[in-house]
């Protein structure tokens, strides 16, 4: 009996630990200040493969520090509803009350949350994706232009270019700061140029009322005209709402994504 519990007990030390999945809680303390956030991790993980992994940006009005608002989003929604995993870890940054992805402190908090994630998994270096949508998607168009070669694609819905109203002034300002390519005579060309390498795909609503479809159709000519590798999917009579889940609901997309390589 007793070399039967010694037998148990080591075979139970011996055996690893199964990893957690599903949305998991997690915390990242930089330049003095912690930020909660969640990250997504398929069910059938396991760290015999290296996975995939997607930075999905909020849009505004989710900002908080509550690690948990930013996933009541329609991607994270389209994750958790899937039948089968996600193929792909996710990871989900909430920006501060009061913040933007535009802001510098934002987009380094975003970097940190991604490398944290890539050193706890085993994951893809080559396969490390951009996404955002609204207020995410101008801040990916951001963090993407100061750093290219950290994404082997990006996905954008309804992302803003060039800040406008209903940011404030003062947003404007802090966003021209932080991120002086608006500052040039055409922010678009500019953007774009630094983008050619990145294969992107932009989704957008042609009845949009918080973000024209213009912005998009403008970068989209802008990456056509440098050759870069852009998709773009324009969807008639679709307003700024409802653009997400039309875009997360094309059967293209994700085979897509996951099949670019850096």
């Amino acid at each position: 009996m007793r070399l039967r519990s010694i037998i148990a007990i080591a075979l139970f030390v011996a055996s690893p630990a199964k990893s957690q999945t599903g949305f998991l809680d997690r915390s990242l303390t930089l330049h003095g200040t912690t930020y909660r956030y969640q990250v997504y991790v398929p069910a059938n993980y396991t760290s015999a493969k290296a996975w995939p992994v997607i930075v999905s940006l909020h849009g505004n009005g989710r900002q908080g520090d509550d690690g948990m608002l930013q996933t009541g989003t329609d991607f994270a929604i389209r994750v958790r509803q899937n039948r089968t995993p996600f193929p792909a870890i996710v990871v989900f940054p909430q920006a501060q009350v009061g913040t933007r992805w535009a802001d510098a402190e934002m987009q380094d908090m975003v970097i940190a949350e991604a490398d944290q994630a890539l050193a706890e998994w085993h994951v893809d270096q080559a396969r490390v994706y951009l996404h955002g949508y609204s207020m995410g998607g101008s801040g990916s168009y951001r963090i993407a232009y100061k750093w290219p070669t950290r994404f082997a694609a990006i996905v954008i819905v309804a992302g803003r270019v060039v800040p406008a109203s209903p940011n404030t002034s003062s947003e404007i300002d802090r966003d021209r700061r932080a991120n002086p390519f608006l500052t040039t005579q055409d922010p678009y060309a500019v953007l774009a140029e630094r983008l050619k390498s990145v294969p992107i795909w932009i989704f957008h609503g042609d009845a949009d009322e918080s973000v024209p479809v213009t912005e998009s159709r403008q970068l989209v000519g802008a990456l056509k005209k440098v050759g870069a590798p852009v998709r773009y999917t324009e969807f008639p009579l679709v307003d700024h709402t409802f653009a997400p889940a039309k875009a997360y609901d094309d059967r293209e997309l994700f085979g897509w994504l996951l099949a670019q390589h850096r």
